[in-house]
């Protein structure tokens, strides 16, 4: 599939350069093209690792004559990566002081020990924490408390003839984490990487930024309907189980008892409550200090945590900080390079004019009823991220829509936020995120299993995106 995707990519690109341009459309537009569908093929099979393809457009572009280096290069330096990865560093101090962990405890510790209830407890505490840290380090988080709790529910699945029923309760855990880590990377602008594209790209093409609380605004509202629906579907469609309550403490023992809050935890709870609380008021703020946005205090929270002192002593002879060098290395900074290449692309699909040429040629889609052409941009978009990336399914599928949807008199914000957040939704293919394909590891879920439930998910998924981008998003004055 890589070799196939490689080739297929860079033949289509060079046909591609060697035709004229279709008519109404620019030299540079047809180029830009020709990039995009290359960017696309190798995104699409990862016939190159996905950081390094985003870095194509940058070489690309100015070699062909669309655009000079610096200003394909600025896109790779955009404010909205210093949010992604001031976010990212939350998460990282949350993770390395086990912050993570005493919630899942004091979730699980007050809701009823039936089996059931536990595994709502789990989601609600996966999708809290994926709201703040990227999809798949929650899973990865996340996994080994509901394994723990697994086994603290479950007698028998390591015996020769394990319980039906426990089999179906602990599928429906380890999915549970997967589909939670992403419905609640919806919530925030930086739960997942491809928020941040829509914001970008709703910005290059409409010159209106989506801030922190209007992200929330129709974000949280779906993360709050997606969970009880998706919980219900795994415990009573997809993986029906009756079993008797557990013991509540024996439960807490297998996950592990965290004992009395650590001054770091409480200083990285502070960090990450006032950040969240200037994120939330920054409209407000921004009339008393003009210069302040959601980048700019991502970056102030990052260095609070990289200058407050950790409260504990170390084994060496230098001060330990809530945050150091050796732990923000492991976040994310691939994205820069994946990010950028995404809006880089995006920015001059827009300048060419192919964007606009991709509208008068899709005319009569763009014709198409408003809700009848916002359930298909999601549904479509939908179906292609089961196979694709996230990042590759929304940089290709946001500006078509933005497109589409001015075209056709519609609202582009709310189409392209529609695309964007329906590219994260795949939750029937172990390959189509690396949250899903982490908890088919584990060996609880069969492929036909994860399809089987997560059909029924994406048909939710399609259903709240489509209702809350046609009845929230008009609401939120964007740009006004």
């Amino acid at each position: 599939m890589q070799r196939t995707g490689f080739w297929l990519g860079t033949s289509l690109f060079f046909v591609m350069l060697f035709l004229s341009p279709p008519d109404g459309l620019s030299v540079a537009g047809w180029r830009t093209a020709a990039v995009a569908v290359l960017v696309a093929c190798w995104w699409f099979t990862e016939a190159v690792p996905v950081a390094l393809t985003g870095a194509l457009p940058f070489l690309v572009l100015p070699l062909l004559g669309v655009a000079k280096p610096d200003a394909v290069a600025s896109q790779y330096m955009g404010s909205i990566l210093f949010l992604v990865m001031g976010g990212a560093m939350l998460g990282v101090a949350m993770e390395k002081w086990g912050l993570h962990r005493r919630i899942a405890v004091a979730v699980i510790a007050r809701v009823r020990p039936e089996p059931g209830h536990l595994l709502f407890a789990i989601m609600v505490v996966t999708a809290l924490v994926s709201m703040w840290v990227n999809n798949s380090s929650t899973t990865v988080m996340m996994l080994p408390i509901a394994t723990a709790t697994i086994h603290a529910v479950t007698r028998t699945l390591g015996s020769a003839t394990p319980d039906p029923q426990e089999q179906r309760f602990a599928a429906a855990v380890v999915l549970s984490v997967a589909y939670a880590s992403n419905i609640g990377g919806f919530a925030t602008p930086i739960g997942t990487p491809v928020n941040p594209i829509a914001i970008g790209i709703i910005d290059k093409t409409f010159g209106i930024h989506v801030s922190f609380l209007q992200w929330m605004a129709f974000g949280v509202p779906i993360m709050l309907l997606a969970l009880p629906a998706t919980w219900w579907l795994l415990s009573r469609v997809s993986f029906p189980f009756r079993l008797p309550a557990g013991d509540r403490d024996q439960l807490i023992d297998a996950i592990g008892r965290p004992g009395a809050m650590t001054t770091p935890e409480k200083r990285v709870a502070a960090v990450v409550v006032g950040t969240s609380l200037l994120w939330v008021t920054q409209p407000a703020l921004s009339g008393f200090v003009p210069g302040l946005t959601d980048a700019g205090i991502a970056v102030i929270g990052a260095l609070s945590l990289c200058l407050i002192p950790a409260g504990v002593q170390d084994t060496g002879l230098r001060r330990r900080f809530l945050l150091e060098w050796p732990e923000a290395r492991e976040a994310p900074w691939y994205l820069i390079m994946l990010l950028g290449g995404g809006l880089a692309l995006a920015d001059s699909i827009v300048k060419t004019g192919l964007s606009d040429w991709i509208g008068t040629a899709l005319g009569g889609t763009a014709a198409l009823p408003w809700l009848l052409l916002l359930g298909l941009v999601t549904l479509v978009c939908v179906a292609v991220t089961e196979c694709a990336s996230n990042i590759a399914t929304a940089a290709s599928f946001i500006p078509v829509a933005a497109t589409l949807a001015v075209a056709g008199g519609h609202d582009g914000i709310a189409l392209s936020l529609a695309a964007g957040m329906a590219a994260s939704w795949g939750f029937a293919n172990p390959a189509g995120t690396s949250s899903n394909a982490m908890v088919y590891g584990t060996g609880r879920v069969s492929i036909r299993d994860m399809l089987r439930a997560g059909l029924l998910v994406d048909v939710v998924g399609v259903i709240l995106i489509a209702t809350a981008c046609a009845i929230i998003v008009p609401r939120l004055s964007l740009g006004g």
